[in-house]
């Protein structure tokens, strides 16, 4: 997807809110016990042990007493915490920056992630989770040119946690939604020639965690803002919240053509706050004691956004 069309688009991006469907949607299928244990293999150790329940959404353990999530899933001090061991802990204080926020509990988690601060998301496998129904209803587009006019999914089925794979193709930094100061973030396509683990989120998976892994270590690199996702497949026909791999002949919310149909797909976008950036680092090294970060310290990293703009073959 190319840096201009991804501007053109953003803001199709719907803002996920507590009071909306949770969703981890895969392209391969709609089986809903799909993914819903710990990562085996190459994707062992990938960030599920360090996946704790906050609201209903995902809070990742960061330190021995805290956690990150997105701040607009709300949350007050007083609140509980369910940690990836199924330990309840109460929260003490909360800071908050952009669309982050990092809790602070009573008592000593059991186990905490590393955080990336490289700057080459875009080369390295990731792995996003999120607290996640699965899909429903086949997305057409009645004026699709190409023989098959499937373009997704809408959102369907019974919640749990789960996870998927997918890959960063853009950063951004200063991004604002609406009149809401987001910061740096990362931005994830959904494919439908992804492979069996290629995932996309959807409203309601605020707060969700996504791995990257460097030298063989999974490190948190993004938390979960938002997804492209309210679609209609005529001008004046009803707006559906989907998982949308190709958005050619569809249309917004507000009845307008988002893309004219195109020989390759034109992937819908989701959003993550990126850790790496230089205004997120600053601030969680002021909130964490002695946070364990681990950069990539090769050539790669050097490496500007543009270079990482392409899609590779998924695990």
């Amino acid at each position: 997807m190319k840096p201009s069309f991804l501007q053109a688009v953003l803001a199709l991006l719907i803002l996920a809110s507590a009071n909306t469907a949770r969703a981890i949607v895969f392209a391969s299928t709609g089986d809903p016990s799909f993914n819903t244990t710990a990562p085996t293999g190459f994707l062992e150790g990938s960030g599920w042990q360090y996946i704790g329940n906050w609201n209903g959404f995902v809070g990742t353990q960061i330190s021995p007493n805290q956690f990150i999530t997105s701040s607009h899933v709300g949350g007050s001090v007083g609140g509980s915490f369910t940690a990836s061991n199924g330990q309840t802990f109460t929260t003490l204080a909360v800071a908050r920056t952009n669309d982050l926020a990092i809790w602070t509990v009573s008592g000593t988690l059991p186990t905490h992630a590393s955080i990336y601060s490289g700057s080459s998301e875009g080369l390295l496998d990731m792995v996003v989770f999120g607290r996640g129904i699965g899909r429903g209803a086949e997305v057409r587009s009645p004026t699709a040119t190409d023989a098959d006019n499937l373009r997704g999914w809408e959102w369907g089925g019974p919640g749990a946690l789960r996870w998927g794979t997918n890959r960063f193709e853009f950063a951004d930094s200063g991004f604002v939604s609406g009149s809401t100061p987001i910061g740096s973030i990362l931005a994830a396509g959904f494919s439908r020639n992804g492979g069996a683990n290629e995932a996309t989120v959807a409203s309601g998976d605020s707060g969700g965690a996504t791995f990257v892994r460097v030298g063989g270590v999974w490190q948190l690199a993004g938390i979960v803002y938002g997804v492209q996702s309210a679609f209609r497949t005529t001008p004046s026909g009803p707006t559906v919240n989907a998982a949308i791999f190709d958005m050619g002949a569809l249309y917004g919310s507000n009845g307008s053509l988002v893309a004219a149909d195109a020989t390759g797909n034109i992937e819908a976008l989701f959003i993550a706050s990126r850790l790496g950036a230089d205004d997120n680092q600053a601030w969680i090294l002021s909130q964490v004691p002695e946070p364990l970060h681990h950069g990539l310290a090769s050539a790669a990293a050097l490496l500007g956004c543009a270079a990482w703009i392409r899609r590779r073959a998924r695990r």
